[in-house]
């Protein structure tokens, strides 16, 4: 049987390479090529090539750059991601760049988010004024 290419995986969250242990304190940036759980405190930026966990207790005051994240415990900052999902204790304070986003009752998100379309879609002020010149 033929599998269709486009079609994406389903996203299994408790498959991680790596999980962070919440006694960690951590300032600096994390880049890997693999799947992260991350359950302390973080100052610092995320860059993850695959998917990123925030855990229940964890608290990232920094920019997330990963192929999904998974948001339970608490982010101050941007994320850029395909999926997005914050769980009903997750709590984002920052804008999200994403392709679709999910969230749970109880959720918050204190900031923006746009959808990749919306970037294509809709034109920059800045490209409206340089059309008109």
């Amino acid at each position: 049987m033929k599998r269709d290419s486009n079609a994406k995986k389903k996203l299994n969250y408790e498959q991680v390479d790596s999980i962070v242990s919440g006694e960690v304190v951590f300032i600096g940036d994390i880049t890997s090529g693999n799947s992260m759980r991350f359950e302390g405190n973080m100052r610092g930026n995320v860059n993850v090539s695959g998917n990123f966990i925030v855990g229940r207790n964890a608290l990232i005051t920094g920019n997330i750059k990963a192929n999904n994240v998974h948001v339970i415990g608490t982010v101050d900052g941007n994320i850029d991601c395909e999926q997005l999902k914050i769980l009903s204790t997750g709590k984002v304070t920052g804008d999200a760049t994403v392709d679709s986003i999910i969230i749970d009752e109880g959720a918050f998100l204190v900031g923006k988010y746009r959808t990749r379309e919306d970037k294509s879609d809709n034109p920059d002020i800045e490209d409206i004024l340089n059309a008109i010149d």
